[in-house]
């Protein structure tokens, strides 16, 4: 109901203040994780607070519940909400701290794929990290990322916050500032990216970076949508989220469902054929996730000698109707995939497999 910018001084800013209290952090983050493994999130990439030690309760709380995930402390040193900000030297301590927290529980991985819980590091956005924080988060990442170490942030959402940028940094964008602090890279993820001009495209594909593109808080903030076909074409890595805090829904199911139905809206609108089928967003769910992390050799499919991460799905659940007459012309596999993809949600899920160990059931989710 709000631009961004005012949206997450009314709204999220003040929800994150909360995460000071640990004890508060611990239940919200055990809850959340459940939830989303309920809906069969195998891994999940997390932006956290600004708080440390909340943060290694979110990471607690994957490791408890089994689920693969990066988990980022936010880094933030100005522009905060009511204080809501750090000081830079102590924005750099934490993030460290957070990194070795994340490799101290298994430190002796071969490949960071091994690891459960990786660490990422979190600048909010350019308009609330200064130059000097950006500078040292990308020092942190050239330190860590041997032994396993991402980056996050979000970039190029809104008019609102590229108008921000524009004001702090006259004739320059987000692209150009997060590359020159060294953390535009093989192993960042970027979430939205829909201003994004060709010439950012072409600098992420040649980084090799990430767009995670969540396309129901796009509708919601951003004033445009990623065109998904032409940045995918672009040799642009591309996952798809659900954004949690800016989307109602926490289910995959629906990210899919809306980058389908905003495709066919833009096709209209701007006369753009190349448009996102049900089945390029489930890919780009899956596949496109583990591309998107740099893990396409160890997760995303169910090629011979990668970690299985899977969930079963119960095509006779009672939220939708599965008589076998509609099956009729179509083999049943992809009649089913396609109902499931349109009309199910959790309560199809049967169980879930992260690393080859069952971490829900549809009994677990019950008792979340």
């Amino acid at each position: 109901d709000l631009p961004l910018m005012e949206w997450l001084d009314q709204y999220t800013f003040p929800a994150e203040r909360r995460c000071a209290d640990t004890d508060f952090a611990a239940a919200l983050y055990a809850r959340l994780v459940c939830k989303l493994l309920s809906h069969g999130t195998t891994t999940a990439v997390y932006f956290a607070s600004i708080h440390l030690e909340a943060t290694k309760r979110l990471v607690d709380a994957c490791r408890a519940a089994g689920q693969r995930a990066f988990v980022g402390k936010v880094s933030m040193d100005r522009h905060g909400s009511e204080e809501y900000e750090e000081r830079t030297a102590d924005a750099l301590q934490d993030a460290e701290a957070m990194v070795d927290y994340c490799h101290a529980y298994e430190p002796d991985v071969s490949h960071p794929i091994d690891r459960l819980v990786n660490p990422v590091l979190t600048p909010r956005f350019i308009p609330t990290c200064s130059a000097a924080l950006l500078s040292g988060l990308g020092a942190l990442y050239r330190k860590h990322c041997e032994r396993g170490c991402w980056v996050q942030s979000h970039i190029a959402e809104s008019h609102d916050e590229m108008a921000f940028v524009e004001a702090l940094h006259p004739a320059r964008r987000d692209a150009d500032i997060f590359d020159e602090a060294g953390l535009l890279t093989a192993h960042c993820v970027m979430a939205h990216g829909v201003h994004l001009n060709e010439a950012e495209l072409k600098l992420f594909a040649q980084r090799g970076a990430a767009i995670a593109c969540c396309p129901l808080s796009n509708v919601y903030f951003a004033g445009a949508d990623l065109p998904l076909v032409k940045v995918q074409s672009a040799g642009v890595r591309v996952g798809l989220g659900t954004d949690v805090a800016g989307g109602y829904s926490p289910s995959l199911l629906s990210a899919i469902r809306t980058a389908v139905i905003v495709s066919k809206v833009h096709a209209r609108t701007a006369g753009d054929e190349a448009q996102v089928t049900y089945s390029r967003a489930l890919w780009t769910a899956t596949m496109g996730g583990a591309l998107a992390l740099g893990l396409e050799d160890h997760l995303g499919s169910f090629a011979v000698g990668k970690q299985f991460d899977a969930v079963l799905v119960r095509c006779d659940a009672p939220s939708y109707d599965s008589v076998a007459e509609a099956n009729t012309g179509r083999s049943a596999l992809a009649s089913d995939l396609e109902r499931y993809i349109h009309l199910g949600d959790d309560r199809n899920v049967e169980r879930v497999w992260v690393r080859g160990e069952v971490v829900a059931t549809q009994a677990t989710a019950g008792a979340s």
